[in-house]
């Protein structure tokens, strides 16, 4: 019995420290509102997939192959899947940082953006999870390319809701600005 339970504790704190690495907290950390818009103006990574599984295509290869050239075939499909892990640690850091350019706009305007914590927790695991799943696949030599779209979607949706949420705190901030404008007018004397 004493032997079970110190399976079980073991492989919970195996998964306790696993799950402690998948989201451990993005390297940048924004300090004022300037810094996320342009963050978000900033053009994004998951536009340059189409050359990533182009480049992963067999096909690419496949012509080397079949003219005897072996060793130059492996060495370009190793370095290919090194372009494509060097791109998901890109990917992964962009979507870290649009995560936290999020929970700075839900700090600003609450009432705008409504991601709450547990939702960019639930997104960020789930990105990263999803990204360790696609290096180990790439890794292995596995077909990639359903994992890469749920990354790129999942990215271009995030990537949407910030512009949206910008958008209206841009449309709120220059409502604000107009405001005083029209009580100062209103108050003056017409001649």
């Amino acid at each position: 019995m004493t032997t079970t339970i110190f399976i079980f504790i073991t492989l919970a704190i195996i998964l306790i420290l696993l799950l402690a690495w998948l989201v451990r907290p993005s390297k940048k950390f924004f300090l004022s509102v300037d810094e996320v818009l342009d963050a978000l103006s900033e053009k994004r990574h998951y536009a340059r997939l189409p050359q990533i599984l182009q480049s992963l295509r067999r096909e690419d290869t496949e012509f080397l192959s079949a003219r005897g050239f072996n060793d130059i075939t492996t060495r370009i499909r190793r370095e290919r899947t090194h372009i494509a892990l060097s791109y998901l640690n890109s990917l992964e850091e962009e979507y870290q940082l649009l995560l936290e350019a999020s929970r700075i706009l839900a700090q600003t305007a609450p009432e705008i953006s409504a991601m709450d914590e547990f939702q960019r927790f639930r997104m960020g695991l789930r990105f990263t999870v999803y990204c360790r799943y696609l290096k180990w696949r790439l890794r292995l030599g596995l077909e990639p390319w359903e994992v890469f779209g749920i990354l790129s979607d999942m990215e271009g949706e995030i990537t949407l809701r910030l512009e949206v949420a910008a958008a209206r705190i841009g449309e709120r901030a220059a409502m604000a600005s107009e405001f005083p404008a029209s009580l100062q007018n209103r108050g003056r004397d017409p001649k």
